[in-house]
């Protein structure tokens, strides 16, 4: 038989998926439904119940709802004498616990009574209530202490899935060749180390492939046994929230973007909070690229040009008087084919316009305004400032109005 690169853990992963869907849950409730007038099965009740507050207490309510199994033959006996459903009467009876309709058939309402049975309730994305059940035993099976064993080994497989949160952030700035000389500048603004939404971010976990021992199923060569890949992107806080199947060995990455490298981290199974302590919380600490800032001004070009005979034919705007311009626009694309155009933002000073988090290389600069002329700049940016002033001449029709 050929490998198919598939383990149990694939199968697991794929049995609960069927059941939660990719989301999964945090927090939910387990049902004991257990029938009290059938000896010996209340001591098994409770001390399954004590071993799953003990396991999953820090996420699921545990609670038990009472039946008897006296009631229940009343009832059959009634429902097949007379040819009646059992009605409203069989969920007011006290004990039993309001489960909202279509996650089950009420154990009164059923052909055989369960005289023990697990039923897990939890919330999906959208806020409605899901139930699955784990286990369930029918009269007139009778679960004894040796049960408990067996009955929580059903149930442990629907808790393997772990949540991370990962954190990620921007470690300390690279600076371009000039840029340590005024470090320091406090009119500088401050570095931010938040990378914010969209960060791309997988969590590959390791399970093995495959059995030597079997040669029947045969050994899956290396590079069909793909690790199992869970994805997640990251929010305002820079936060991803992701749960996954853990393996022995797990690895995290983040994938490369403009402002960052790409980055990766192992964790292990053992590195894990168990139940009780939530989330695991994974902070990751990505390099910058070697970003470029720019800063454009734009004003309006004077009808007299300023003196240039000291400076061989070359106007250091920056020292001269000049008119900004309120209603310019001014639009960065990257020299490359298919690249997005940017729009830059204005600051707090009228005809300046700033961008951060640029990468080196070329662009091209759009710049516009109502009764000017528009003009595009081909510009270079390197690590570090990058500051442009660009004047904008009046169009012949403005001209015209102003003569």
């Amino acid at each position: 038989m050929a490998p198919t690169g598939r383990s149990p853990a694939h199968e697991q992963l794929d049995s609960l998926d069927s059941v939660f869907g990719p989301e999964y849950f945090e927090h939910g409730s387990l049902i004991i439904t257990v029938a009290r007038d059938v000896p010996g099965v209340m001591k098994v009740a409770h001390k399954l119940q004590t071993k799953m507050i003990e396991h999953f207490g820090s996420i699921v309510e545990v609670c038990m709802e009472h039946i008897k199994h006296q009631f229940w033959n009343q009832l059959h006996d009634a429902s097949t004498n007379t040819g009646l459903e059992k009605g409203q009467e069989v969920l007011d009876q006290p004990g039993s616990v309001q489960v909202p309709e279509g996650i089950r058939v009420h154990p009164y309402k059923r052909p055989h009574l369960p005289v023990l049975e697990i039923l897990l309730l939890w919330k999906d994305p959208s806020g409605n209530t899901k139930g699955h059940c784990l286990s369930t035993m029918a009269y007139p099976e009778l679960p004894t202490e040796d049960s408990i064993s067996k009955v929580f080994t059903e149930i442990e497989p629907f808790f393997a899935k772990r949540w991370l949160q990962i954190k990620l952030k921007l470690g300390a700035p690279i600076r371009g060749e000039f840029e340590d000389l005024d470090a320091e500048d406090p009119t500088k603004p401050p570095y931010e180390s938040v990378v914010g939404a969209g960060a791309q971010v997988e969590v590959l976990a390791c399970h093995p492939s495959g059995f030597a021992r079997e040669p029947t199923q045969g050994v899956a060569h290396v590079t069909k046994c793909e690790p199992m890949s869970f994805k997640g992107v990251s929010d305002d806080a820079g936060v991803v929230k992701l749960c996954f199947l853990p393996a022995e060995v797990n690895k995290i990455r983040v994938k490369e973007t403009d402002r960052f490298h790409a980055f990766e981290a192992v964790v292990k199974k053992s590195e894990l909070n168990s139940f009780d302590q939530g989330p695991t919380e994974v902070p990751c600490e990505l390099t910058p690229k070697a970003m470029a800032e720019l800063k454009v001004h734009v004003f309006a070009m004077p009808e007299k040009l300023p003196a240039t005979q000291e400076v061989d034919g070359q106007i250091d705007w920056a020292m001269e008087s000049r008119e900004a311009l309120s209603g310019a626009t001014v639009e960065l694309t990257p020299d490359k084919e298919g690249s997005r155009t940017e729009k830059m933002t204005v600051s707090a000073t009228a005809g300046d316009f700033e961008l951060r988090d640029l990468p080196e290389g070329c662009f091209d600069l759009f710049l516009a305004c109502p009764g000017y002329k528009a003009e595009t700049r081909t510009v270079m940016l390197l690590v570090g400032e990058n500051e442009f002033y660009i004047p904008l001449k009046r169009s012949l029709q403005t001209q015209k109005t102003l003569n």
